[in-house]
C-alpha cells in the first residue's frame, strides 16, 4: 500500500495541477418574475443502516409526497409478490 502511495506520488509530481474552472454562483434569494412562485425547500439527513454518515437530500414538499407515493407502491407490490409467492409454495 505505501509501494502504491509513494508510485502515485512520483508519477504526479512533476506534472503541474489542472486548473478547476470557477463555479458558476447563483444568487440566493434571486429576485422572482411575474407569476412565479417561491418554492420551500425541505431538507432531511438520512443515515443508511451501518453508517455514521448521513446524506443530506433537499426537495419541495411535492417531491416529498411523491417519493412516499411511490415508496408505499413499492411496498405494496413487494407486499403482493409474496403473499402469491406463499401461495404457490415457494
Amino acid at each position: 500500500m505505501i509501494l502504491a502511495l509513494l508510485m502515485a506520488a512520483a508519477l504526479g509530481g512533476d506534472q503541474p495541477a489542472a486548473a478547476t474552472p470557477p463555479a458558476e454562483t447563483v444568487p440566493v434569494s434571486a429576485p422572482l418574475e411575474k407569476g412565479q412562485q417561491r418554492i420551500k425547500m425541505i431538507c432531511r439527513e438520512d443515515a443508511p443502516t451501518g453508517t455514521r454518515l448521513a446524506k443530506r437530500t433537499c426537495m419541495s414538499l411535492e417531491d416529498w409526497k411523491r417519493r412516499q407515493a411511490e415508496d408505499q407502491e413499492a411496498m405494496r407490490e413487494i407486499a403482493m409478490k409474496s403473499a402469491f409467492s406463499d401461495v404457490r409454495g415457494r
